[in-house]
């Protein structure tokens, strides 16, 4: 047990770290970060390090392989590099006859952390059941004692391997939970955004993904497919938004955009503006002959009703208008002429009298709206004063 104030102490930094890295993940892109982090785990690797328990001369005994672990596990590729170069580096400057099998241990707990992460990857939130798989499978460094000298192989395995492994178990499930919980507020922030970016229920983007997706495709090809936009009005959507409710609409607007997917081939999103036009990319054979594609498109969205409920169906109505933009400037100015309307928190303008706020226009989002958990650092404060 003379190495349980250092796991107390490295489940302090650990919990601290992992509130850390949901504020360097948003301020750095995901390569930077993991580097980041991949560095402050290696310093906690070199750490565990400092103070180690001697066994006998050249053989040391630590919790560093618990980060490299975590690492491998938690923080992706680059981070689990970083972290173990730093930890195999440091235990070669330490040098002694134990340190072969120290460097290949810390590279088994890496990779055992990096395969237990892609088992459990797809699950929404990995439990306790899971957290101890980790440990376990993290626990398989010990076999790399085979390693060392014959006798301090046998005095490893019969005196400090099982408390190893019992240190493990408890250490990395409870350093591991404050990791898991970070995943999961990273999935959610996730979801937010794309729901941000296209309606929950029709699906539809909003324009401005539109335009930034349009403009970044047309500036990173010169034989870019989209080469016009056809924008689609519905007849008499005012008195559909009246006769239908809220959730119905949708629905219909989720319809319309599967249905033109089928004739998307420019890969860009069906996407809504705010007067609630329905934009979709054209290709240069589609702009070619806009009057057929215009007939086509109409055909498509007119001559098959929409099943509302299963004794109600209904047919809309749509007008159709294709815009060619075969060139960077000529796009620019189609997507200006289609952004008829911009929502009033971004520009005051005086809108159209047939302009509509659509039903799919969101509010502006408040970036303080980003907590950063700072129960975290409160539960890292209690495991420092445990140590």
């Amino acid at each position: 047990m003379l190495l349980l104030p250092e796991v107390i102490g490295s489940l302090a930094v650990v919990a601290m770290l992992s509130s850390v890295f949901g504020v360097i993940r948003s301020r750095l892109p995901e390569a930077r970060a993991q580097i980041v982090m991949g560095i402050a785990f290696g310093l906690v690797a070199m750490f565990q390090m400092n103070a180690p328990l001697q066994m006998m001369p050249g053989v040391i005994v630590d919790m560093r392989n618990v980060p490299v672990a975590l690492a491998g596990a938690f923080l992706g590729w680059r981070a689990a590099l970083v972290c173990l170069v730093m930890a195999a580096s440091m235990r070669g400057y330490i040098g002694g006859i134990g340190m072969p099998s120290g460097i290949v241990a810390m590279i088994i707990a890496c990779l055992a952390g990096q395969l237990w992460n892609r088992w459990t990857m797809r699950h929404t939130r990995r439990g306790i059941a899971a957290l101890l798989m980790l440990s376990g499978m993290a626990s398989t460094h010990l076999v790399a004692a085979v390693l060392m000298p014959w006798d301090a192989c046998v005095a490893f395995l019969s005196t400090l391997a099982l408390p190893m492994a019992a240190l493990n178990i408890l250490s990395i499930p409870i350093a591991a939970t404050f990791l898991e919980h970070e995943r999961v507020r990273a999935l959610a922030d996730r979801r937010k955004v794309a729901e941000r970016e296209r309606h929950p229920i029709s699906g539809l983007a909003h324009f401005d993904v539109f335009t930034r997706d349009a403009l970044a495709l047309a500036h990173g090809d010169a034989l870019a497919s989209v080469a016009g936009i056809v924008a689609i009005r519905l007849i008499g959507r005012d008195h559909l938004v009246r006769s239908l409710d809220r959730m119905r609409f949708n629905q219909v607007l989720g319809a319309i955009r599967v249905r033109l997917q089928s004739q998307d081939c420019t890969g860009l999103p069906v996407a809504i503006t705010e007067d609630g036009r329905i934009v979709m990319g054209l290709n240069f054979q589609q702009i070619a002959a806009p009057d057929k594609t215009e007939a086509l498109l109409r055909r498509l969205l007119n001559d098959q009703e929409y099943r509302i409920e299963d004794d109600f169906h209904l047919r809309i109505g749509v007008s159709v208008q294709a815009y060619d933009a075969p060139t960077l400037a000529r796009l620019q100015k189609c997507i200006e002429g289609i952004s008829a309307l911009v929502p009033k928190w971004r520009l005051p303008i005086t809108a159209d009298k047939g302009s509509r706020d659509p039903l799919t226009a969101q509010a502006p989002r408040n970036p303080k709206d980003n907590q950063r958990h700072d129960h975290l650092f409160e539960t890292a404060q209690v495991l420092w004063t445990m140590k």
